[in-house]
């Protein structure tokens, strides 16, 4: 059986995470009365309008810097985006291809705090080889880097990425007064055994990310 090994780490646990140094889709047009010109109001457009109108998004920026400056991830932030995570992990394992359920042979995650400075998870792949995605959130800018030894590996979008949450992928922080839109970044690429893989992470505040692989 293929899995994947977190360096430093037993199991499918992963390494302690060091320094490297270094959305929702377009809103649809309006609906309209005839001859009103004006917007037709629904429930949960309304609500949705309410929470994007009482989110404070000044706060949000404070509080993400403090975190890339701290490189704690706020309380119910992190709790939060692990919430998030297990709704991810729970989808994944529940997808199917073609009827039959997908080989998942890992899934991890993981919630941290970043910055513009790199922060990197690396990986290694013990089998013939595995399809692995990686996909992270975050409630601020979150971006993603993959290096197989010292060098950059080729590698595409997961196409997961938009099926692994509920419709577009949010959180909810009543401190900060709603639910906050989740930016988000992933990678799909296929993993040679034996090649130390390092996913390098860059960002502003905490973020979630997860790992898995299928045969």
């Amino acid at each position: 059986m293929r899995c994947i090994q977190f360096v430093l780490a037993s199991g499918l646990a992963l390494s302690s995470v060091v320094a490297c140094g270094g959305g929702s889709p377009p809103p649809e047009a309006p609906l309209t009365t005839p001859g009103s010109g004006t917007p037709a109001a629904t429930g949960d457009a309304g609500s949705s309008d309410k929470n994007a109108a009482s989110l404070d998004s000044a706060a949000l920026e404070k509080l993400t810097a403090e975190e890339s400056k701290s490189g704690d991830c706020d309380a119910e932030h992190k709790a939060a985006l692990e919430k998030l995570l297990d709704d991810v992990e729970a989808t994944v394992r529940a997808k199917t291809d073609d009827g039959k359920p997908l080989k998942i042979e890992s899934f991890t995650k993981r919630t941290m705090a970043l910055s513009e400075v790199a922060k990197g998870i690396q990986l290694t792949l013990s089998g013939k080889g595995t399809e692995v995605h990686v996909i992270a959130f975050a409630s601020k800018e979150v971006s993603l880097d993959v290096l197989a030894g010292n060098q950059p590996t080729t590698t595409m979008r997961s196409h997961y990425k938009s099926e692994v949450t509920n419709g577009p992928a949010k959180i909810t922080l009543p401190k900060l007064g709603g639910d906050v839109p989740l930016e988000g970044d992933s990678r799909e690429f296929e993993m040679r055994p034996g090649t130390p893989l390092d996913v390098k992470m860059r960002g502003q505040g905490c973020a979630g990310v997860v790992v898995f692989s299928k045969s």
